[in-house]
């Protein structure tokens, strides 16, 4: 751990205090986690564009059948 740490933080951290480097592992920490909120997302619009296609079959499928059923006799 403490070699990872030593990673994270870097070389020029050996001056601060506890809590501010405390604070750095948690800064470094939440950006390798950063791209699991990109993941979700990309997946909510994958879905949302899925949905909206799905949609716009059945409309333009039951819109072209309303306009076969006119007589003009």
């Amino acid at each position: 751990m403490r070699i990872l740490y030593s990673v994270i933080a870097g070389k020029q951290d050996y001056k601060k205090t506890k809590p501010a480097l405390r604070a750095t592992r948690l800064k470094a920490e939440a950006k390798r986690s950063a791209p699991g909120i990109k993941d979700i997302i990309l997946v909510i619009a994958a879905v949302l564009v899925f949905l909206l296609g799905v949609y716009a079959f059945f409309y333009l499928n039951l819109s072209t059948e309303l306009n076969l059923d006119t007589d003009l006799d």
